[in-house]
C-alpha cells in the first residue's frame, strides 16, 4: 500500500479554513502550492509602506472601538 506523506502545515490550514467556512482555503492542492511558493523579498521602501499601512489600520480599529464605548 502506498502511503502519501502530507505536510502538517497544509492539514492544519485546511482544518482552520473549514472551521471558518473558508472554502477557498479548503483546497489541499492550493494551500500546498501557496506554502511551497517562492516569495519575492521586499525592499526597505516596500517594508516601510506596508508597516505604515498596517499601523493606520490598527489606529483606525482602535478609534472605532473607542467610539463604540
Amino acid at each position: 500500500m502506498y502511503m502519501q506523506n502530507k505536510d502538517l502545515r497544509v492539514l492544519k490550514t485546511i482544518q482552520k479554513a473549514r472551521e471558518f467556512s473558508d472554502f477557498e482555503l479548503s483546497n489541499e492542492q492550493l494551500v500546498s502550492d501557496l506554502i511551497k511558493a517562492e516569495l519575492a523579498t521586499l525592499n526597505i521602501e516596500q517594508r516601510e509602506y506596508i508597516t505604515s499601512f498596517l499601523n493606520q489600520l490598527i489606529e483606525s480599529k482602535n478609534k472605532a472601538l473607542l467610539s463604540n464605548k
